[in-house]
C-alpha cells in the first residue's frame, strides 16, 4: 500500500505461519502510517507478522536514505504486538531526526 502526501511510501506486510485477515492487515497500515508524522524520510516498511508457540511476533523493518531501523516485540495478541513495535519504531525515529536537527 502507498502512503504519503506528495511522495509515496510502500507497506509490505509479510504473514508468516498464518495467513493474515484483511482487518489485521488494515489495523498494520493504519498504525504504520502513524509513524510518517515522526520522521517523514523513511522510504518504504516491511512489517513481518509471525505466529510461534502460541506468541505473536511483529517486527517492522524501515529504511531511509543512508539508514535502516528495526523493531519487534512479541505478545500473545498479534495487534498488541503491532502496537509496541511500532511504539519502538517511533523512538528510533524520533531520535534519528533529533540527531539531524542537531546538525
Amino acid at each position: 500500500m502507498q502512503i504519503g502526501g506528495t511522495r509515496n511510501i510502500l507497506i509490505e506486510i509479510t504473514a508468516r505461519h498464518f495467513k493474515a485477515p484483511k482487518v489485521l492487515r488494515n489495523f498494520v497500515e493504519k498504525e504504520i502510517r502513524k509513524l510518517s508524522k515522526y520522521f517523514d524520510g523513511v522510504l518504504d516498511y516491511h512489517v513481518i507478522l509471525t505466529h510461534s508457540d502460541g506468541m505473536k511476533e511483529a517486527e517492522i523493518v524501515a529504511n531511509s536514505k543512508g539508514h535502516h531501523f528495526a523493531a519487534n516485540d512479541a505478545d500473545p495478541k498479534m495487534d498488541r504486538a503491532v502496537v509496541l513495535a511500532v511504539e519502538k519504531m517511533k523512538v528510533q525515529l524520533n531520535r534519528h531526526k533529533e540527531k539531524l536537527v542537531e546538525k
